[in-house]
């Protein structure tokens, strides 16, 4: 019996340890190099999956795209990790506009998509950044933040201040989708794109399964009684509590 148990018990370890090995990566790459926050596999026939063109933005994506077309409305969305944010922009005399330490509580920290819309409608849509927001599997809502959010954020951050910070908040204008609108009701005029980012506050760790909403109102045409409609994008997205924990402790570059 004891021989037995000398020959049993390397196989059993040894598939506990490819067990461990296969929840530990995905395709041969470890978590921490996983975003957290990851394309469903769920989509609707308006939505595609690209993962073949990430020049497509002006900065390009450090993830898979989700790309939906409604009304001639094009909208396309990637997940950023704050480890590729960091490398980009939390460098030098630069504090990157989303930073968040490790200190910070859930609530203060953020989650950061890119956004490109495409306006091929023949009159304007207007997007107001105000209005979005995820929602978790648990109907936890968490809503987006504007320029004057960050900066509320950095006041928060007794740690971080100065130029670094005055410098991160330069970015955060040249780079947030928010500042590429100009005023809101100047709107996306037709055959126009604006892209940029878009933080939200950051999910709860035990969120499984998240909807990213963007509401675009449509222009009635013109000389016309109709009044501005209002069209709903929602982007399905998983999260990972597993990866999120594995995640790079920020650094400055």
């Amino acid at each position: 019996m004891k021989r037995l148990n000398n020959v049993v018990w390397p196989s059993i370890a040894g598939l506990f340890i490819l067990l461990l090995l296969t929840m530990g990566c995905t395709s041969g790459t470890p978590l921490k190099n996983l975003p957290p926050i990851q394309p469903s596999e769920q989509l609707d026939e308006n939505t595609v999956l690209d993962e073949s063109n990430p020049e497509q933005f002006k900065i390009p994506a450090k993830s898979p795209v989700l790309i939906m077309t409604k009304d001639d409305i094009e909208i396309a969305i990637c997940y950023w990790r704050h480890h590729a944010l960091n490398r980009k922009y939390h460098r030098g005399n630069s504090v990157s506009p989303f930073y968040a330490s490790e200190a910070l509580h859930q609530g203060e920290k953020t989650d950061v998509f890119y956004l490109k819309i495409t306006n091929n409608r023949p009159q304007k849509i207007l997007f107001d950044v105000r209005k979005c927001k995820i929602e978790d599997q648990g109907e936890n809502w968490y809503g987006a933040l504007d320029y004057d959010d960050l900066v509320e954020r950095f006041g928060l951050m007794s740690r971080v201040a100065g130029l670094p910070v005055r410098n991160g908040l330069a970015i955060a204008r040249r780079v947030l989708i928010e500042k590429q609108i100009g005023r809101l009701d100047d709107g996306i005029p037709p055959g126009e794109s604006i892209e940029g980012f878009l933080p939200f506050y950051q999910t709860k760790l035990n969120a499984r399964e998240m909807t990213v909403m963007l509401p675009i109102e449509k222009a009635p045409p013109p000389n016309t009684t109709k009044r501005y409609q209002t069209i709903q994008f929602d982007f399905p997205f998983t999260h990972s509590e597993s990866i999120r924990h594995a995640q790079p402790t920020p650094v400055k570059y």
